[in-house]
């Protein structure tokens, strides 16, 4: 029965997506971000519901085009360009790099599997950023990820009260342990995400029962980090707090979250995390972080060797051998890896998109604060806030850890094209009711 609501569910997005081509954009990520195939693999055996949805979606794209109701001039900025340089030398690495073809023990994903998943996530990005503008459909996307983060913080600590795992917990997956929260740090990542989406829609709320209502979520939120023993995801979560405060207009409301997430880190933060805690300063002392500098040693030199192919899209495993003698393993450093694979411009274009989405965000939001617009229910000004604090934190998590894969960076970039989009649209109706009324003076004397 849940199998067949599935199919019903999913035909019914896909027609819809053919007039409304966003909804379906939405639903893509509502899929990746949630991954619902997951958590209720059972339901969706056999099924590729991002795939059912992509289709139509394009469809109704083109005849969005036809009918001159998508704008692909939207598409024109700096991360929209550096993402397609991105694109097109991943694929460039994969049919080229030395090691793609190479067998062995050591190859931790299979090159076809990462060429067509990361086929599918750069089609939805940039089908994404051609229709999910205005506020009325970013509004749609900020609530998936809210509902998709309230959930997942739910599973996580449902994971914790029934004694369902044991160690470090991993996120949801399927049978043969497919999923994109299968590791522990991409798991922890999603709460680092989370956490400044919750707090800014908390502070959207007038009513103090609905605003402490959505707050209360976010200890459960780094409870969850907490779960899956990431180091990353710490000093993710450290961030964020960090950036809340000093971006908070109500300085004393954000320092209040510093000693809370002090007390319930001292309070629930568990044996293996307070451990794997504290060696983040000790990387001499620490196996995992010595191999860690170990692994970004060989990256380098994967980088010197192949600057222009890489090795091979997900290729770094078998690649490894060759410029390390010891255990292979991923670079654990999202530009390396991505550098090493798929060679230096594709590793550069990815700190360009991270740079330019941070400094335009910042400035955004400082613009809007001068102009009055940090007031509650502000969904500009909100929004904008909790895309630079959360981008913020994934990227200081991929200083440590291997995130190329993962979908929520191209979320939360679709999510800065739409915020950016949304103050020059503002600064150009602004700018012409400021001229309007000198052209109306001027009409005045002339007649």
């Amino acid at each position: 029965m849940g199998h067949i609501a599935v199919i019903l569910l999913l035909l019914g997005v896909a027609l819809v997506s053919l007039a409304y081509p966003w909804v379906g954009a939405v639903s893509g990520y509502l899929f990746s971000v949630l991954t619902p195939q997951a958590i209720w693999y059972w339901d969706f055996a056999g099924l590729r519901p991002v795939l059912w949805i992509m289709l139509p979606t394009g469809f109704g794209l083109l005849l969005g085009i036809i009918r001159r109701t998508v704008d692909l001039r939207v598409l024109w900025n700096r991360r929209n360009l550096c993402l397609l340089i991105l694109w097109l030398f991943s694929v460039i690495s994969y049919y080229f790099g030395p090691y793609t073809n190479v067998p062995g023990p050591y190859r931790f994903e299979d090159a076809a599997f990462r060429f067509d998943d990361l086929n599918k996530i750069f089609v939805l990005y940039f089908m994404a950023s051609a229709c999910i503008e205005g506020e009325r459909r970013l509004k749609a996307l900020y609530l998936v990820m809210i509902g998709a983060g309230l959930y997942l913080v739910y599973w996580a600590n449902h994971q914790y009260l029934t004694g369902n795992f044991y160690g470090r917990l991993n996120g949801p997956s399927t049978p043969d342990g497919t999923g994109m929260y299968s590791d522990q740090n991409a798991f922890a990542m999603l709460f680092v995400v989370v956490q400044p989406f919750i707090w800014y829609w908390g502070a959207s709320f007038t009513r103090p029962v609905l605003k402490w209502a959505c707050w209360l979520a976010i200890p459960f939120c780094w409870h969850a980090v907490f779960l899956t023993g990431s180091r990353g995801g710490l000093l993710g979560l450290a961030a964020t707090i960090l950036l809340i405060v000093m971006r908070s207009k109500r300085r004393i409301l954000g320092l209040a979250l510093i000693p809370a997430f002090i007390f319930v880190f001292a309070w629930q933060g568990g044996s293996v995390m307070k451990s794997r805690a504290d060696t983040i300063s000790e990387y001499n002392q620490d196996a995992s972080a010595a191999d860690r500098i170990d692994s970004w040693h060989a990256a380098i030199q994967m980088i010197l060797d192949h600057p222009l192919t890489g090795v091979g899209l997900a290729s770094y495993g078998p690649a490894f051998p060759h410029y390390s003698p010891k255990k292979p393993r991923e670079a654990h450093n999202t530009f390396l890896q991505i550098a090493a694979e798929s060679g230096v411009v594709a590793g550069l274009m990815y700190l360009l998109v991270v740079a330019d989405g941070l400094r335009s965000l910042w400035r955004n939001g400082n613009r809007l604060r001068r102009a009055g617009a940090e007031v509650r229910g502000n969904f500009e000004f909100m929004l904008n806030e909790a895309v630079l604090i959360s981008f913020t934190g994934l990227v200081v998590c991929s200083l440590f850890l291997s995130l190329q894969d993962f979908e929520v960076f191209y979320c939360l970039v679709v999510m800065t094209n739409g915020a950016l989009l949304l103050a020059e649209r503002r600064q150009a109706v602004e700018g012409e009711s400021a001229v309007a009324p000198v052209v109306t003076r001027a009409a005045v004397r002339t007649s």
